[in-house]
């Protein structure tokens, strides 16, 4: 078997060298494996399709980049494919440690899917996967754009790097949908998922199957009982008067979309509670907060993922941008989203942004289990 990970090799077994990982052949590595494969990165796409025998004419590839929505977009065509009568996997930030894995995890993926019978694969295309390398010589059947908004300046530098980084993965053969593309698309029909952003996540779905060749009545079905992801914009269920939503939102467009949604179906007050990232983009955060300022009626500051930074020094980055309201600020994102809860009242609505599906929390160097979905349903139920 071929390996790309020295952790998991055993006796007998070929370790897939991809760029540095020769710096992990060691000399007992060489009595174990069978052989060492070093490769640069842009060939193993090319070397595990021979390899394998991957045919590419009974796979199919559908990827999906953009600062926002990638994740909803990548399940709604898995619930469109699946009302078609087809099989179809998604990797993505759900299910994947890499928003977009390393190309030997791509490549398993498909090869798996070829021994089983299955055609679609779908995934969300990052741009730092892009500029990586982990996508090099994969054909894409469909590629789609959600949009382009700033995010991973720390990594890309220069919103034009990162625009740069997206469009040359849609400047690859074979049809793209682009924003000008899905947004003729008249959403006719009544669906679950509520808000702009959503609108937009639903017809990028739909244009992206017309090019899979699915008919309307299949999509329109399927759009219309569509649930959205884990972690977006996911409502905790409760039997109290106000409601409680988690979201992955952690950029000033993604909490913009949501906070506005929320702020549509609220009758009382719009209560928020949110961070930012230690170690990433510093420059999104007080935009963050003249988001939050700008459509919320509270607005609690709390720890995201603080990695190596000062969480102070973090949440003082983000009240830079709130002018209007006053913050509290509880740096304890449990005792956060208990004050949250707390404070809601009839009518009101909190949304708890930032991590999403996550079932941790990075502070120092340590990864705590946390996840507040878990942690807003223990809140509601005391």
């Amino acid at each position: 078997m071929i390996q790309d990970d020295t952790r998991k090799i055993k006796a007998g077994d070929a370790f897939l060298a991809v760029g540095k990982g020769r710096s992990y052949i060691t000399p007992d590595m060489t009595n174990t494996c069978s052989r060492i494969i070093a490769i640069p990165k842009t060939q193993v796409a090319c070397y595990l399709t021979q390899t394998w025998s991957l045919d590419w004419s009974k796979l199919r590839v559908i990827g999906v980049t953009g600062t926002n929505g990638k994740t909803t977009v990548t399940h709604l065509i898995k619930q469109i494919l699946e009302a078609n009568g087809e099989s179809c996997r998604v990797l993505g930030t759900i299910n994947a440690q890499l928003t977009t894995p390393e190309p030997y995890q791509i490549l398993a993926t498909l090869n798996d899917m070829q021994d089983k019978g299955e055609r679609n694969l779908v995934m969300e295309v990052s741009s730092i996967g892009i500029v990586e390398d982990r996508i090099a010589g994969i054909p894409f059947s469909v590629k789609a754009l959600t949009n382009i908004t700033r995010d991973h300046l720390d990594y890309h530098k220069t919103f034009k790097a990162y625009t740069a980084a997206k469009m040359s993965f849609l400047r690859l053969p074979g049809p793209t949908v682009f924003p000008r593309d899905y947004k003729q698309i008249s959403i006719d029909f009544p669906v679950l998922l509520q808000g702009r952003f959503n609108k937009s996540n639903i017809q990028t779905a739909y244009a992206i199957a017309k090019h899979l060749g699915i008919s309307d009545s299949i999509i329109k079905k399927a759009l219309s009982k569509a649930n959205p992801p884990k972690g977006r914009f996911e409502m905790i269920p409760s039997t109290l008067p106000f409601k409680v939503f988690i979201d992955y939102a952690h950029t000033p467009d993604g909490l913009d979309n949501i906070l506005r949604t929320a702020k549509e179906i609220t009758t009382g007050k719009l209560i928020v509670v949110f961070g930012a990232g230690g170690n990433r983009d510093t420059t999104k955060r007080p935009l963050m907060g003249k988001v939050a300022d700008q459509w919320a009626d509270s607005i609690i500051l709390t720890s995201d993922n603080p990695r190596l930074e000062d969480p102070t020094a973090i949440l003082a980055s983000i009240q830079v941008g709130i002018q209007v309201h006053t913050p509290l600020v509880i740096e304890d994102r449990r005792q956060a989203i208990q004050t949250a809860i707390g404070l809601a009242k009839e009518g009101d609505v909190v949304v708890i942004a930032g991590k999403g599906h996550e079932t941790y929390q990075i502070i120092g160097t340590e990864t705590l289990p946390f996840n507040d979905t878990e942690v807003a349903k223990q809140c509601l139920e005391a």
